[in-house]
């Protein structure tokens, strides 16, 4: 699709490139759901780290976008300093709002995701559970 900004006339008409390209915009995001990782990330970090990309290449292979900032904000935060991790909670929530489920992936339940499923319980955020290895749990 030419999102050119002339109209048919051969003017700039601004109004209807922003109205054609926000249209577009939402025909393509609102395709797929997108999809809150919900998974252990203290103890052995870098093998549950390994595990979340496995999730998401998991929700990838069933359509869906996922979101895991367990893999992106410990790259510029430090989950052992309070004021950091209180940050780094605040804003997860505020990402989870946005979301359209939350997919909780393992049978040990932290802290932290206790939080998010609390958070996505009272949201009315729809929630699906798995094992480990990506099987659905009733």
């Amino acid at each position: 699709m030419n999102l050119g900004l002339k109209n048919a006339e051969g003017y700039c008409d601004l109004t209807a490139y922003e109205a054609i390209k926000n249209a577009s915009r939402d025909k393509v995001t609102k395709s797929r759901n997108i999809v809150y990782i919900c998974s252990p990330l203290k103890g052995n970090v870098e093998r549950n780290q390994n595990r979340a990309c496995g999730y998401c290449r998991f929700v990838i292979s069933k359509g869906y976008i996922p979101i895991a900032v367990h893999l992106m904000f410990p790259q510029f935060m430090y989950d052992g300093d309070d004021v950091d991790r209180k940050k780094a909670i605040d804003m997860s929530l505020e990402i989870l709002s946005r979301c359209d489920e939350l997919w909780c992936f393992g049978e040990n339940i932290s802290e932290g995701m206790l939080k998010e499923l609390e958070f996505a319980k009272k949201y009315m955020i729809k929630i699906k559970h798995f094992t480990d290895s990506c099987t659905a749990l009733s």
